[in-house]
């Protein structure tokens, strides 16, 4: 048997762990062992690349007609595939509960193992795709609500000038969706709500800087008083970011701070939402000023002058700097930086 040198999957698998491999074809891994001084088995043999991407659409979509569809094949070939791993890793994966799938301990650590695997196929899709130059490709990018629409409309447009054949599939949702997608390999950056504590396979880079300010409906009882006591906000209903908003807990935690602990009576990811929620008089808010200017402007919300508190949060780049980093990628951090004047390390950006 040859030995191939497979530093990655070795890397991201088992590091104290030697790897043995006989590809016959891209697609599919004919055999691999893995040994040490304790151990020496076959693992598995005649598993499909295929196979794991359909057990991981399986989970994702939560069921077989799901899975099938977003895999353009039959029901019966995702179950016929599905059981046939299951028969080579002689474990149960997942089970059949009121019409649910649920998957077992097994499953769990089988589905981590996919996605990994699932991450490397991308990864060497892109480092080909990069040998072709940037005449075509495409850039993940997640991102805020605020980011996608005060910040980045004009590094978009200058990256477009530029590299007019590539691509920008753009997911806008809140931090912690974006971060467990770009985990996961479904993006290649995230601009999000900082802080944040992450591993070290992410470097964190601040790149714009806004204050928070809290707004009422017009006519409300609190607008109009100067160096108003934050105390005085516990009486009122709040519409705000869900709970697991790093927005949210920014506001949260400054008024923890002063002893005010507030109701929220509605919470909703959507700051457009917040804004005529707000000025119908449902409630009381606070967002980043620049996405209230205009409605301050027209009338439709008041800012509170609040004796005490002065809120503000940051916008930063989550990048995934233990991952191959692909030229689109790098392409449009070498225009972000230029547009925004950020700083940004040479190694990441295309361009000077």
């Amino acid at each position: 048997m040859k030995t191939i040198e497979f530093r990655k999957i070795e890397s991201l698998f088992l590091p104290s762990i030697k790897c043995e491999t006989k590809i016959s074809s891209i697609d599919k891994i004919k055999q691999i062992y893995y040994y040490n001084d304790n151990y020496n088995f076959n693992l598995y043999n005649e598993m499909e690349l295929r196979t794991l991407k359909y057990l991981l659409s399986l989970f994702e979509k939560g069921s077989f007609t799901a899975a099938a569809k977003a895999n353009y094949v039959t029901q019966p070939a995702i179950s016929i595939q599905l059981g046939k791993l299951k028969e080579e890793l002689g474990i149960t994966l997942y089970e059949i509960r009121r019409k649910r799938v649920v998957f077992t301990e097994a499953g769990k650590i089988v589905l981590d193992y996919a996605e990994r695997f699932a991450g490397l196929e991308i990864q060497m899709l892109e480092h080909i795709r990069d040998m072709k130059g940037l005449k075509s490709g495409q850039l993940l990018l997640g991102t805020i609500d605020a980011a996608s629409i005060y910040i980045l409309p004009k590094v978009f447009s200058r990256f477009k000038e530029l590299y007019p054949g590539i691509e920008i599939n753009l997911e806008v949702a809140s931090t912690v969706p974006l971060l467990k997608n770009l985990e996961k390999g479904g993006l290649d950056i995230v601009c999000a709500t900082l802080p944040l504590d992450l591993s070290k396979e992410y470097k964190i880079y601040p790149i714009f800087r806004e204050p928070i300010v809290f707004i009422t409906p017009r006519g409300h009882p609190l607008s109009g008083i100067s160096n108003l006591n934050c105390s005085e906000l516990s009486s009122y209903p709040f519409i705000l970011f869900h709970k697991e908003s790093v927005t949210r807990g920014i506001i949260e935690e400054a008024l923890l701070k002063k002893g005010v602990s507030i109701k929220v009576s509605m919470a909703i990811d959507s700051q457009e939402a917040i804004k005529h929620l707000v000025a119908s008089g449902l409630g009381i808010s606070a967002l980043p000023l620049r996405t209230v200017e205009q409605d301050i402007e027209n009338g439709n919300l008041e800012v509170l002058n609040i004796k005490g508190i002065s809120l503000e949060r940051e916008i930063g780049l989550i990048l995934p700097v233990k991952r191959y980093l692909p030229i689109t990628l790098r392409a449009f951090l070498g225009v972000l930086r230029s547009v925004l004047d950020v700083n940004l390390p040479n190694e990441y950006c295309l361009g000077k």
